[in-house]
């Protein structure tokens, strides 16, 4: 009887040991598992890619763009990263007209000078020759808004004002003239925003007082350019490490002390529409 119950203890005992080995066996295995499943999440996507697509993967070579293109069967159009580069290019091309300001009529003179020739691949042909015709252009209908005859250019002041441009180019700075029988107009600009030139110093016109017997620091350039008296122009221009050296030379000489009155009169707006002033 004794060795009965003790054979029976010894067969349970050995059932239950290979009852937890079994059961530690599927654990490991469930465990297993996991950090496989884990693994496969964690492999890059192009990986995973191959597997959903069975490896039905081609490669197109563009320079230094390397892009997966997926082929026929699958029925997708090959991408192309050049033209989507090009595009977003066009999209950002500079356009010099967002810094024009809210005057209808005065934006409307400035794009019959320059919108023709508003880009730089235009007006710095032949040494900027263009620019030279359109800034007497704008300046003369400028001039005629407030009654003023329009200026002829003058060999001697062109020679004195392109002197002036590549003397102060060269010194990288503004040079101003000893001469005191010319009116003068200058700036350093960035080679791109050249044809705002005289619009801007025309905008001037905002901060004038017409009441005024001298000069006005924050209407100066605005009270040479349209100066009753003026006669005659030149202009010069030169560049350096893409910067633009202008001078406007007037004569008789403007901005003088006391003719403010007569010689800057108040625009005529009113008397004009855009046509007919074009017309004149």
């Amino acid at each position: 009887m004794f060795f009965s119950f003790l054979l029976f203890y010894i067969i349970f005992i050995i059932w239950v040991l290979r009852v937890d080995v079994l059961l530690g066996q599927r654990e490991y295995k469930i465990q297993y598992g996991e950090t496989k499943e884990k693994s496969q999440k964690s492999r890059s996507f192009g990986d995973r890619m191959k597997n959903i697509f069975n490896g039905r993967v081609k490669k197109i070579h563009s320079d230094s763009d390397k892009v997966p293109i997926l082929d026929k069967k699958n029925k997708q159009r090959d991408s192309d990263l050049f033209k989507r580069k090009q595009n977003s290019r066009n999209r950002k091309e500079f356009r010099i007209e967002k810094y024009l300001k809210r005057h209808l009529f005065i934006n409307n003179i400035w794009y019959y000078v320059w919108d023709n020739c508003k880009r730089i691949d235009c007006y710095s042909q032949k040494n900027y020759s263009p620019l030279y015709e359109r800034f007497i252009k704008e300046t003369n209908l400028y001039r005629r808004i407030h009654g003023s005859r329009p200026l002829q250019m003058d060999v001697q002041l062109t020679n004195l004002a392109v002197s002036k441009a590549k003397m102060s180019a060269k010194r990288r700075k503004l040079i101003f003239s000893p001469i005191t029988d010319v009116g003068e107009n200058s700036i350093v600009c960035n080679k791109y925003f050249a044809p705002l030139t005289v619009y801007m110093w025309y905008m001037e016109s905002s901060k004038h007082n017409y009441k005024t017997f001298g000069a006005l620091q924050k209407s100066f350039h605005f009270s040479n350019l349209v100066w009753k008296d003026a006669k005659k122009i030149g202009i010069g221009i030169a560049e350096k490490d893409g910067f633009l050296y202008i001078f406007f030379e007037f004569s008789p000489e403007t901005n003088r002390r006391f003719r403010f009155r007569e010689n800057v009169l108040k625009p005529r707006y009113h008397w004009y529409n855009y046509r007919s002033l074009l017309k004149m």
